[in-house]
């Protein structure tokens, strides 16, 4: 590693997690303890839900991660966020998007509409990513969804959303095994003044 990248990991360490995120971080860590293969995190928008996660990610160390969402704008800043976090080569952190392929990447972010078509999801193993995570994942109950959660066999999977009730009638708990790592809801958010 040369200097320049020892001195962004090392300046990547040195943010820490607030409040909220070191209580849900705390809460992660004990689910999985338990042997839980998927949690999920319900948090009121503006509450850093991107940086919770990188810090996860950060302890969690996989050999290979997914994060999964629905907008290639919501992957671009998400993939920001992480390469502030994380540190590291800047090719470690890959987009799988209509219009960007970064198969090999260390940190894959990909869009939903990319990953699900049949040739692309079969185009990796299934124990490729060791983590996996899912951001608005109220989605989830969509077909395409559930095609990638079904396809994918990680060590881990987290599920991100400020908004877990669907209309539709689909139980987002279910699918994490109602495994709730941590909620904070806009009224709680408000009051520990952190939006």
């Amino acid at each position: 590693a040369t200097a320049y990248q020892v001195n962004h990991i090392k300046r990547a360490m040195e943010i820490k997690p607030n409040k909220m995120q070191e209580a849900a971080l705390q809460s992660l860590n004990q689910i999985r303890e338990k042997g839980a293969k998927r949690a999920i995190i319900i948090s009121a928008t503006g509450t850093g839900k991107t940086y919770l996660s990188a810090f996860d990610v950060r302890s969690y160390r996989p050999k290979k991660l997914l994060f999964i969402a629905h907008r290639e704008q919501i992957l671009k800043q998400a993939k920001e966020d992480y390469m502030h976090l994380l540190g590291g080569l800047s090719n470690d952190f890959g987009l799988l998007s209509g219009s960007q392929k970064d198969m090999d990447s260390k940190y894959l972010f990909a869009t939903i509409q990319s990953l699900s078509k049949d040739k692309m999801l079969q185009s990796f193993d299934r124990q490729e990513f060791d983590y996996i995570l899912i951001d608005e994942v109220h989605k989830a109950g969509a077909q395409s969804y559930l095609k990638v959660i079904d396809y994918f066999q990680p060590s881990f999977l987290l599920g991100m959303t400020a908004t877990p009730e669907r209309t539709d009638d689909f139980n987002i708990y279910e699918l994490f095994d109602y495994n709730i790592a941590y909620e904070i809801r806009l009224q709680e958010a408000l009051e520990e003044d952190m939006l």
